[in-house]
């Protein structure tokens, strides 16, 4: 599969968007993690919540690198 520079440029930035939305993942955890250990039922829910749209947001932008990559994939394959 040849790819033309636009093509190596959108896995790039497909690439880039898959490791954005893992690091997200991964810093929310750290971030959440402190509210998670509070026996304070406030305190955890806050934390649960902030955890869990972090890793919507994450996954989201993760699978939008990921959706990139096979659409580029797919075109090349097409093209040649």
């Amino acid at each position: 599969m040849e790819l033309s520079p636009e093509e190596y440029g959108a896995y790039w930035r497909a690439s880039l968007h898959v490791a954005a939305g893992v690091i997200i993942i991964y810093l929310g955890y750290q971030v959440v993690s402190p509210l998670l250990e509070y026996s304070n039922v406030g305190a955890v829910g806050i934390g649960i919540f902030i955890f869990v749209s972090l890793v919507v947001a994450g996954s989201f932008i993760a699978m939008l690198g990921v959706a990139r990559t096979v659409r580029t994939a797919v075109d090349a394959e097409m093209r040649g």
